[in-house]
């Protein structure tokens, strides 16, 4: 059994769409993170492709967990396979490059009675303590080489900023960004939530027993930043907490860091000053 103790979902920018999106159905759950924009311009109406793919995503996890169950590998292809078929008939133009295709990290839970089956793209992750232990196991979210070397990267860029100046508008930060994204879904790239079926088959899988009961927590990487970017407490310590003081007071915490010590992203390099935080507190085995 799967049971939802609490969520929480906020914009990094008030005012402007949250790109993250989250849902549960019965024994699912699940967090999905929109890659920002890097587009030219309008491809998918009025919204941005971070938007409609995570919200889109979001919404047929919703209407395929009962079919599917525990199958999430066809779960997740047969949602890729439906959203690239409205994609080609809800853009606006081709795109320019494979830069502009929305994409979206994603971390998806199913609970059955004896074992929890997970799978992720990227860096929405999973944390899991034993009730019994109190030992935490982390899923997805650690850092790759790959990922450290793009925070090497970011690190080098945020530093030529010149005072106040919008990453977004630096031309060096978008090509960047758009190199980048040239290489998802490609044998000598990465692999994500986008519009290619052929993603499915390099999902990070995992299954496990489920002997005693867990607490757990899914989460965004603007969420999970507190742990993994920041360096504020460990992961055990992040759930035991979230139970204990709710995550209005962790996700506080964490936008003090962004907004009070370190609002320019020098401290710890990033190109948003905060990114859209989404989480969800459950608990299995019950």
């Amino acid at each position: 059994m799967l049971h939802i103790v609490e969520t929480l979902s906020d914009p990094g920018i008030p005012g402007k769409p949250n790109e993250d999106a989250f849902g549960h159905v019965g024994g699912h759950a699940w967090v999905i993170d929109g890659a920002t924009d890097v587009a030219d311009g309008p491809l998918i109406g009025a919204e941005t492709g971070a938007h409609w793919i995570a919200n889109r995503a979001s919404e047929l996890f919703a209407e395929l967990a009962v079919p599917f169950g525990a199958d999430l590998q066809g779960m997740v292809r047969r949602t890729i396979e439906i959203l690239a078929e409205r994609f080609g008939h809800e853009r606006l133009r081709a795109p320019n490059g494979r830069y502009e295709l929305p994409s979206a990290a994603m971390v998806l839970l199913h609970a059955g009675e004896d074992k929890l089956v997970g799978a992720n793209f990227a860096d929405c992750g999973l944390v899991l303590v034993d009730d019994v232990s109190g030992e935490a196991r982390i899923f997805g979210a650690a850092h790759v080489s790959r990922e450290a070397r793009a925070m090497s990267r970011t690190a080098e860029l945020i530093a030529a900023l010149a005072p106040g100046e919008d990453p977004f508008a630096s031309t060096a930060v978008v090509d960047y960004l758009r190199a980048s994204r040239n290489l998802q879904n490609t044998g000598t790239g990465y692999w994500i939530l986008g519009l290619d079926p052929a993603a499915s088959g390099h999902l990070r899988h995992w299954e496990l027993p489920l002997a005693r009961p867990v607490t757990g927590l899914l989460f965004s990487d603007g969420f999970g930043s507190i742990v993994f970017d920041y360096h504020r407490m460990d992961a055990a310590t992040l759930v035991r907490r979230s139970v204990r003081e709710g995550l209005a007071a962790l996700l506080a915490e964490l936008r003090h860091v962004e907004h009070v010590e370190d609002p320019e992203g020098r401290i710890h390099p990033r190109f948003k000053p905060s990114d859209d935080a989404t989480a969800m507190l459950f608990r299995a085995g019950e």
